[in-house]
């Protein structure tokens, strides 16, 4: 499978709400290990969360580090929400840290490769949509998964169907429906990032 790259507005929507727009704010904020709350694991770099990675996927990608600090990046496998805040104070501890260099090369040549793939295997011809809606789903399955299963993910099933026939107006009214996930529990900048997802797909009509 050729790689798709992420277009110049895809990259800055995911800048923006990952790393508060690059690397002044990642540099001040996220060189080490967060947790960013809710079901995350201890997150470093551009939105990767140790949680959702294989030991061997975070031994490939934190391979700069010395070998003690690797093994701890590797144990933080599969600890999420409360195991993963605990964990996060260990990481903290060890003073870990990734470059702004690294983070993008990261995020650019294995990040996006992972989660790209992904999307192109929950969500048949994506690919064969513009630049920037292509990259709207990516960043949307980035954010959020790729499970389709239950309520919340009633629009993501929908926006599944619609691929197919580029309806471009129609998966931007469903990412804007998602919203009533997180309306009124203090997580505006979800609200945000879903109605940029969704202006950029329109931006293909």
């Amino acid at each position: 499978m050729i790689m798709k790259p992420p277009s110049k507005k895809t990259l800055k929507l995911i800048y923006d709400y990952e790393v508060g727009g690059g690397e002044n704010y990642y540099n001040k904020y996220l060189k080490r290990f967060t947790w960013p709350g809710g079901a995350s694991g201890p997150t470093i770099g551009i939105g990767i969360d140790a949680a959702y990675y294989t030991k061997q996927e975070l031994a490939d990608i934190f391979s700069y580090l010395p070998v003690h600090q690797r093994l701890l990046v590797e144990s933080a496998s599969g600890k999420k929400g409360k195991a993963g805040e605990e964990y996060t104070k260990t990481l903290s501890a060890a003073k870990i840290e990734m470059p702004w260099g690294i983070a993008e090369k990261i995020f650019l040549f294995t990040t996006w490769k992972k989660f790209s793939n992904l999307t192109e295997s929950v969500f048949p011809k994506v690919e064969d949509l513009c630049d920037e809606a292509y990259g709207a789903i990516v960043s949307l399955v980035f954010n959020r998964g790729s499970s389709l299963k239950g309520d919340s993910r009633a629009e993501m099933r929908k926006i599944k169907e619609l691929i197919p026939l580029k309806d471009y107006s129609g998966i931007a009214n469903q990412i804007r429906k998602m919203k009533r996930i997180w309306e009124g529990k203090g997580l505006d900048g979800l609200l945000r990032r879903r109605e940029a997802e969704a202006a950029m797909v329109e931006s293909c009509t």
